[in-house]
């Protein structure tokens, strides 16, 4: 009887511990759920408060830039207007094509107006003559006669038809006497704030909205329509919130919609604008509600899952209990030593394998952060290096070093800020697409697709830079391939960054080969390149994102090592697959195979292969910094007389670079971006011997209709139209009458001095003699005495900046492409300092510097600055140890700059005093 109760009494404490046991583990599941939905709320809400914060300062930035190009705009148009001598004389054809001129530099501008005292329209740059308007009746005129700053109208909401939603930017216009005679008002479209982010690729529907101090609403998006004109003055916004602190957060309903948002707020710096940007909170939390449920799903099956556990888990020990005790006291003496022994060599063995597994994590951590470190170094030096010419030429544009603004050689240093800016979004764009490929968001959109044209486009594309480089261009694709089913703009892409990659390693005299043709069925495209070539050991590593190879010839390379793991990912979007394959020193060959389905159903087989027009680039025509001088071409160029000749083309580096071959030949040069700039010169009364019109130039008017309004405006005119398509398909000259003839392009020098020769023989009897180009006096004077400065740069942009930076400082200046000319030329010259650039072919500038400081006294003791884009202490460290006196980092500063080469010219001649 006492066993029986002894019995039942264990089974109910057994039952006591496992229901203790399942409490604790079921609270513990349900607290973890919880807390990890509420973790995930609160991190989903600020991120959220983050996104907004960043949408707000990115669309105060781009406000502000607009209001700041309308600013500029209108001063330039009031300057015009005051050296006419009031808004009455604008009103001709010359004072029209410069107020458009103007307008288009305005972002987002519709018309830039000129009105009179009166408020009636004097002149507008979408028209000639002006369109009638007045404006004496609005309340902004009235503001503008008594005041003398900028004013931002009101959006225009009573505009009919399809017009797009305005608002205008104006300021007052005075005479010498300071007598109010106009306004001048720039009409920018209200969709320009809001339709910028659309460039951003949100994935929710994000508020954007712009308001006037008053609270009139400027631009709105959603219900931009609707919107536009209205007053939230009573919203929290206006009442409270600015009056709290120019910039904030909060969480509000909409006064239009009602919406409940997360919002922020800025005040626009200098124009008192406020700018809102804000995400539905229903929208924002629609991902966070999703995963809730999700979670709350899932810890009520692992709930469930426990509970049947335990209940197993305690019937089966339950039974096992008394035959593991039974075999437990079974056991011998003996069993339980070797028991022992086998588990001792089995936590020793346990214990070997996760030290191993320890060392392997600290080997990959310590990878993780070079290879962090590295790329970090490498994206500096990447910015810092286009930045530096960004910052350089505006700096002296700014500082109008080279004369008054409106100078010829400021379109130069403009062009060079323009490629400049490119590169570095180009860096940003590839980054951004790589984010949104290691997100898994990035997407292709597929449809039919003409790969010749692809292909076409990618070498008109990058004919400057591989003429730069010197390195010939040429594509072949099949008809077979031709027509393909896909994303038109990754394809494009994705030959884009085969083709730079190939033009960027290949040296000068190489050449890039595109193929496309059709292998057992499937699209084939090979881009060939007779280039550095890569190691066997290095060919997986390039596909890796972030891996650059580094050697002596590839140092100057520009880059961030995700080209080619970006194509990668494209050409696999598409179901494809891409092959590299490499022999160091003789070239690269990349190879992207396509699916058969790319192909269109009912595909004909091809017979041949069909080139890619127009896309050979031959080696440039002259060097970026100038015309070519002397040699073949300047003596032929001797036997040309000098010609007056109107250049249109919309292309501004091959407007430069012909510009500057021209007139190096000695003849006087006009260049015009489009056709009508070209048909105002045209109408003017000066000389014109030539027209040299490129055919195609979108959007407007193209070359061959140019060719037929000059031929008649100018009766026996001759013309070359400059076609870059294979035969000249484009526009047959014999149409246009005997005057005009078809040149191909890259220009060939021998070609283009014969078409010279024979239209000065044709217009020597009647050609006026031009006036004798002025000598250039030189930049510095002849000063024996002054100090001489040796700079080693290998980016032509650079030195051509450097150039400008020293060209008044009164030092002579030597420049030089690579560290072994750089060496070369210590060795012949004595100078008192040398700027090394670090990163250099043939020879970098730290294997420059040692050897200077190799050669014998006194040359190896010249001071020696870095000029680097790198920012790290280990590149300074690396600068010091090769012997480098100081360190000048990228972007320049031109007081910076001068300030530390006076002061290492000073010490080098303290060291060679007390010497």
């Amino acid at each position: 009887m006492s066993h029986k109760y002894h019995s039942a009494g264990e089974r109910v404490g057994r039952f006591v511990r496992g229901a203790l046991v399942m409490v604790v583990v079921l609270a513990a599941m349900a607290g973890n759920a919880a807390h990890k939905i509420y973790r995930d709320h609160q991190d989903t809400q600020q991120r959220h408060y983050s996104m907004v914060r960043d949408m707000a300062r990115l669309v105060d930035d781009h406000v502000r830039h607009t209001i700041h190009s309308a600013t500029v705009a209108l001063d330039q148009t009031a300057a015009m207007v005051a050296e006419a001598g009031g808004p009455a004389q604008v009103r001709d054809l010359r004072h029209w094509a410069r107020l458009r001129d103007y307008a288009a530099h305005v972002e987002g501008v519709e018309t830039v107006w000129i009105f009179d005292a009166d408020g009636q329209a004097v002149l507008d740059s979408a028209s000639f003559p002006n369109r009638a308007a007045a404006i004496s009746r609005r309340t902004a005129f009235q503001e503008l006669r008594n005041g003398t700053g900028l004013y931002i109208c009101s959006g225009l909401t009573d505009r009919v038809g399809p017009l797009p939603l305005v608002f205008s930017v104006s300021r007052p216009l005075h005479d010498d006497e300071g007598r109010f005679v106009g306004v001048a008002a720039a009409a920018i479209r209200v969709d320009h704030l809001t339709n910028f982010y659309d460039l951003l690729d949100f994935d929710l529907d994000p508020l954007i909205g712009v308001y006037r101090p008053d609270g009139e609403i400027l631009a709105r998006h959603p219900a931009t329509g609707t919107a536009v004109g209205r007053s939230v003055a009573d919203s929290p916004l206006f009442r409270t919130k600015l009056r709290e602190a120019p910039e904030g957060q909060y969480l509000t309903p909409s006064v239009l919609d009602g919406t409940v948002r997360i919002v922020a707020y800025r005040t626009v710096q200098d124009y008192g604008l406020v700018v809102l940007t804000g995400i539905g909170l229903d929208e924002a939390m629609a991902e966070w509600r999703a995963r809730s449920v999700d979670t709350v799903v899932a810890a009520v099956l692992g709930l469930l899952a426990v509970l049947a556990a335990l209940a197993w888990g305690l019937r089966f020990l339950d039974r096992e209990r008394k035959a593991q005790v039974a075999l437990a006291e079974a056991r011998s003496a003996v069993e339980r030593t070797s028991a022992e022994r086998d588990e001792s060599a089995r936590l020793a063995a346990a214990l070997d394998h996760a030290r191993d597994m320890a060392e392997t994590a600290r080997q990959a951590a310590e990878a993780a952060n070079r290879a962090k470190g590295e790329f970090l170094a490498g994206l500096s030096h990447e910015l810092r290096t286009p930045l530096n010419a960004v910052i350089g030429f505006a700096d002296l544009i700014a500082r109008e070093a080279e004369g008054p603004v409106g100078t010829p050689v400021y379109l130069q240093y403009a062009g060079n800020v323009r490629d400049s800016g490119q590169h570095v979004l180009e860096l940003i764009n590839e980054i951004l697409d790589h984010a949104r490929a290691e997100a898994g968001a990035l997407r292709i959109e597929e449809g039919p697709t003409d790969l010749e044209a692809a292909a076409d486009f990618a070498l008109r594309m990058l004919t400057p830079r591989a003429e730069r480089a010197g390195v010939r261009l040429s594509a072949a694709v099949a008809p077979a391939v031709r027509r393909l089913r896909a994303d038109d703009r990754r394809l494009r892409q994705i030959l884009l960054n085969l083709v730079a990659n190939a033009v960027k390693y290949t040296p000068a005299g190489g050449s890039v080969a595109v193929c496309a043709v059709l292998e057992d069925g499937q699209p084939v495209i090979r881009v060939t390149d007779t280039g550095l070539g890569i190691p066997a050991e290095d060919v997986d590593r390039v596909m890796e994102p972030f891996v650059r190879i580094e050697n002596a010839a590839g140092r100057r390379v520009e880059g961030v090592g995700l080209g080619l793991p970006l194509t990668k990912r494209l050409v696999e979007l598409h179901g494809g697959r891409l092959e590299l394959r490499s022999s160091l020193g003789i070239g690269t060959t990349v190879t992207v195979r396509l699916p058969p389905d790319r192909l269109p159903p009912a595909a004909p087989p091809a017979p041949s292969l069909a080139i890619s027009p127009g896309v050979s680039a031959a080696p440039p025509l002259a060097p970026p910094l100038g015309p070519p001088v002397g040699g073949a071409w300047s003596r032929a160029s001797a036997a040309v007389p000098p010609l007056s000749i109107l250049l249109a083309d919309d292309d501004p580096t091959v407007r430069g670079m012909v510009m500057e071959l021209l007139g190096g030949w000695g003849h006087r040069v006009t260049g015009v971006a489009n056709a009508n700039e070209a048909l105002v010169v045209l109408a003017g009364s000066g000389r014109l011997d030539l027209l040299i019109s490129d055919v195609v130039m979108p959007p407007g008017m193209d070359g061959t209709e140019l060719a037929r309004q000059a031929v008649r405006m100018r009766p026996g005119l001759p013309v070359l139209l400059a076609s870059g398509f294979a035969a000249h398909a484009v526009a047959d000259a014999s149409a246009f009458g005997p005057d005009v003839t078809m040149i191909a392009k890259p220009f060939s020098a021998e070609e283009l001095l014969a078409q010279l020769s024979r239209i000065a023989a044709l217009r020597g009897a009647t050609a006026d003699p031009l006036p004798a180009r002025p000598a250039v006096p030189p930049a510095v004077p002849p000063d024996t005495a002054s100090p001489r400065l040796l700079i080693a740069e290998d980016l032509a942009i650079n030195r051509e900046l450097l150039a400008a930076l020293f060209r008044d400082s009164g030092y002579r200046i030597d420049l030089v492409g690579d560290g072994a000319a750089a060496v070369e030329a210590v060795r012949e010259a004595d100078y008192d300092l040398v700027l090394m650039d670090v990163h250099m072919p043939v020879m970098d500038g730290l294997e420059a510097c040692r050897a200077i400081r190799a050669m014998p006294p006194p040359r190896n003791a010249v001071p020696v600055l870095a000029l680097t884009a790198g920012s790290s202490d280990q590149e300074r460290r690396r600068c010091r140890e090769a012997g480098m006196d100081g360190y000048i980092g990228k972007p320049y500063d031109r007081d910076t700059l001068m300030r530390q080469v006076a002061r290492s010219l000073s010490a080098g001649m303290d060291r060679a005093a007390s010497a």
